[in-house]
């Protein structure tokens, strides 16, 4: 066989196509949501300020796989990063999580995972992103779309315990079920 250029060319934008329809297909509708806080760390740096970042994050169990073995083993889960936007530079922390419970009925794997990062001294403000495509696609409206988990801090001193600030803490159900057109 032989082919022109003009062939070629579309030989490769069809391959890019059914390449891209298969990890569209692969990687689709995984993530379920994620809470990020944060507290001042135990032990304070000297050469500035020493945070301590927690966050849970829930997927959908058929891309992120977690069962007793994987709780058991430690094994850390997904990836990505929670990247600085604001009083901070690169990367803050790794998003990857520790299973620690699972659904096969609703189909989802959920867990967390704290670090520390050190503000620059005199930081009184950050922030940081995490964020990507194809949120789950059981919404109703918003399926598959991207998404993005913010966290905003004030690392000023508060007078009232003389420590920087910290973020409230809430916990998250893995699933939240709401009815729609009712």
């Amino acid at each position: 066989l032989q082919f022109t250029r003009l062939d070629m060319e579309s030989s490769n934008a069809l391959l890019m196509l059914l390449l891209s329809a298969v990890l569209r297909t692969a990687f689709s509708a995984h993530f379920e949501g994620a809470i990020i806080h944060w507290r001042p760390a135990a032990v304070q740096q000297s050469s500035g300020i020493a945070v301590e970042i927690s966050h849970r994050v829930t997927w959908k169990r058929s891309n992120v796989f977690c069962d007793d073995t994987t709780i058991n083993s430690l094994v850390l889960l997904a990836s990505g990063s929670l990247d600085c936007q604001e009083g901070c530079s690169g990367t803050v922390g790794s998003m990857s999580f520790f299973c620690t419970d699972y659904g096969t009925t609703d189909n989802w794997s959920t867990g967390g995972r704290s670090y520390n990062y050190t503000f620059a001294s005199g930081v009184t403000q950050f922030e940081a992103l995490y964020a990507g495509g194809d949120w789950i696609d059981a919404l109703v409206q918003g399926r598959d779309s991207n998404w993005e988990v913010r966290v905003k801090g004030d690392l000023s001193i508060r007078p009232d315990t003389n420590s920087i600030n910290s973020s409230p803490v809430t916990g998250m159900l893995p699933i939240v079920r709401v009815q729609h057109g009712c």
